[in-house]
């Protein structure tokens, strides 16, 4: 989930493939495919996506000027490429053309995924830029200025004003910039092989090891480095809240991605049992529970008069470490 969870009734009965989630992606992903005939599970297609990732942030003049995302940039194109379903998102320039092309596509019967920043969804009373989260547009109602989506967590469809969505469908703010965003294939005729999975996995590790400085596991050495300009925000404490959040609360199912990332390298292991073999379960589940650790540490930090660079040091160490070790054994098992 993106933002502080509200309780919203679904509002209308039309056909449709969604459950709740817990990461905007991949359940929205989830639910397209189901709508296309191919059952899979929200963990199964976080993996297939190799949606691990680590990315260190500036954005200068708001509230959170340093953000350390941590799913992987791009997930969305990765999780079909890796199925072989052709993809590309259509985008616009023109906020009306946009509106009109999504139109053409819930017309036809064709539900879309889009790309949005959460302040514009009303259902959120977000007072935070938050872009790059999925949903699935399904339908219009109301004479086409009311469109029915699903999101994540919240059971059933949603309504949002036309003129809304569209507002929630461009974003300029790095590291998740969409104009207008949207993919809604015409039909998915596939089925996953032991060669995706391996594929994927390998990919995902490959990753967090070849990063720069700013992104993959090198972008924690970055974080540490850097922890002296975080202490000196004046908003240290919303800092630190903010990145707690971004770990434990805001739709990653817990432990960045990690726990879930686990579920799927254990579901994966059915088809490939060498996960089993290489031990790659028990490494992500470490890796997850240092993810938590570190989470706990920021959190227990946003509540301190001092900021606590030594433990938070610490934290992002034991991380480093449980990172590497994994993607180590992944990158070549």
């Amino acid at each position: 989930m993106h933002g502080d969870k509200q309780d919203v009734p679904s509002t209308v009965d039309v056909p449709h493939t969604h459950r709740p989630g817990r990461h905007c992606g991949s359940s929205a992903i989830r639910d397209l495919l189901e709508f296309h005939g191919l059952n899979l599970t929200e963990a199964f297609c976080f993996g297939l996506g190799a949606g691990l990732g680590i990315t260190y942030v500036e954005i200068p003049g708001t509230d959170t000027p340093f953000i350390v995302h941590v799913r992987s940039m791009g997930f969305e194109e990765t999780v079909f490429s890796t199925l072989g379903v052709p993809f590309r998102w259509e985008t616009w320039q023109d906020k009306c053309a946009a509106a009109d092309a999504l139109d053409a596509h819930l017309d036809a019967g064709r539900p879309a995924l889009l790309l949005t920043d959460i302040f514009y969804l009303p259902y959120f009373k977000s007072s935070t830029h938050f872009p790059g989260h999925a949903i699935v547009a399904w339908q219009r109602a109301e004479k086409g200025e009311t469109m029915l989506v699903s999101d994540t967590e919240r059971p059933g469809l949603l309504e949002v004003p036309r003129d809304k969505l569209v507002e929630a469908r461009f974003s300029l703010s790095p590291p998740f910039i969409h104009h207008g965003s949207l993919f809604a294939p015409e039909s998915v005729s596939v089925q996953v092989s032991a060669d995706n999975v391996r594929s994927a996995i390998v990919k995902n590790a490959d990753n967090l090891l070849q990063g720069s400085r700013n992104h993959g596991i090198q972008a924690l050495t970055t974080w540490i480095q850097e922890l002296p300009r975080w202490k000196a925000v004046d908003k240290w404490q919303w800092l630190l809240r903010f990145a707690y959040q971004v770990i434990e609360k805001r739709g990653t199912g817990g432990s960045g991605f990690r726990a879930m990332y686990s579920e799927f390298l254990d579901e994966a292991s059915e088809i490939v049992p060498e996960i089993h073999e290489a031990g790659l379960v028990e490494l992500m589940r470490t890796s997850a529970a240092a993810w938590s650790a570190l989470a706990d540490c920021l959190r227990k930090g946003s509540e301190s008069e001092t900021f606590p660079e030594e433990a938070i040091t610490d934290a992002i160490e034991s991380v480093r470490v449980a990172e590497t070790r994994y993607a180590d054994a992944a990158s070549t098992f």
